[in-house]
């Protein structure tokens, strides 16, 4: 595998879309709303205008969903452009990555000319992270997702104001909306950065849209550094109609309870198999070798099923695997292919 390659790749060498029950990717599986779809097609003439360059109905609703100031806000074409942007900015001499984690931190930091340092979760402590461990390190900043992927691990807040002590922290909050915790972004000051995508949640990564929260000052500092338009005509419609719909996020979570128990308790009993327990849409788990989690890999793809390779992730190896958690329907249609290509070795 190629060291920042991701997942969701169901293209094939000519580009065209195959027809994959695709696992690799960690998208809401209740899919577009009807209330996105809507204003998707309501909306599709206007792509004959620019966007707004202001974002002014998106930075509304932003703000209003989530209790920020509209100074505060960054708007992005998906979450992984801050990282870009962030760096890029700010300039530090050394980002220190906790992993294994997502790659586009590191990738986005060497742009911009940063020195890399990795941070190494152990896996006999479930990749836990260890604050006062972090706090012996040197480096400007520090990068974390809040949960980890993929491992899914969640920091306490007080653990990130201990952080910002010493580092500038960014802190990756992408999947935060699957889950009805306490976000980190009401607490943004001078060394304290929030990302957030939007389109995980919404299942809108074809649009691209995410956001992000930081000091006013630095703010300034981001709109001025990055391209006016970056948020298309037709996310910024999408995002205004998902932030309003309550009932999908409700439902979303209702549906996220139900499954990633049912998911890891039928997981964990393959044969074989180590879990590492889910707090959102997606599960870490390790199989006894490198050669038999290829082979399931193998087996899967040939049943037209794709999963997440961890092979890439610094900190990981060839044995640890990601899963999605879609719907009722296809999960027990992975698990019971699973079980049978684990039972057959």
């Amino acid at each position: 595998m190629e060291k920042f390659e991701h997942g969701g790749r169901i293209y094939n060498s000519q580009g065209a879309a195959e027809n994959f029950l695709d696992f690799s990717a960690n998208i809401n599986p209740l899919g577009l709303s009807e209330k996105i779809l809507q204003i998707l097609q309501e909306n599709l003439r206007g792509v004959v205008n620019y966007p707004d360059a202001q974002a002014i109905e998106l930075k509304s609703a932003i703000s209003q969903r989530y209790q920020v100031q509209a100074e505060n806000l960054i708007l992005l074409n998906g979450a992984a452009e801050f990282f870009y942007l962030c760096f890029q900015v700010l300039r530090p001499r050394k980002v220190l990555i906790p992993v294994p984690s997502f790659s586009e931190y590191e990738r986005a930091a060497r742009a911009a000319g940063a020195e890399v340092e990795y941070f190494y979760l152990r896996e006999e402590d479930n990749f836990r992270l260890d604050v006062e461990k972090i706090l012996l390190q040197s480096a400007d900043c520090v990068i974390l997702g809040r949960p980890n992927n993929p491992t899914g691990n969640l920091i306490f807040v007080e653990d990130i104001l201990h952080l910002t002590e010493k580092f500038f922290v960014v802190v990756d909050e992408s999947f935060i909306d699957f889950l009805e915790i306490e976000s980190v972004r009401r607490l943004v000051g001078e060394r304290l950065a929030v990302v957030e995508s939007l389109t995980k949640i919404f299942a809108l990564p074809g649009l691209r849209l995410g956001f992000a929260v930081v000091e006013k000052n630095f703010a300034e500092k981001l709109n001025l550094a990055k391209d006016v338009w970056n948020v298309n005509f037709l996310a910024q419609k999408a995002g205004v109609a998902a932030l309003a719909d309550e009932k999908f996020l409700a439902d979303t979570r209702v549906w996220l309870e139900v499954e990633k128990k049912y998911f890891a308790e039928r997981l964990k009993k393959m044969p074989g198999v180590k879990i590492f327990q889910p707090s959102v849409n997606f599960i870490l788990f390790c199989l006894q070798s490198k050669e038999t989690a290829a082979y399931l890999l193998k087996k899967l793809r040939a049943e037209k099923i794709l999963l997440r390779s961890c092979e890439n992730f610094v900190g990981l190896d060839g044995r640890f695997l990601r899963s999605a958690i879609r719907g009722r329907k296809e999960n027990k249609f992975l698990l019971d292919t699973m079980e049978k290509i684990l039972e057959g070795i």
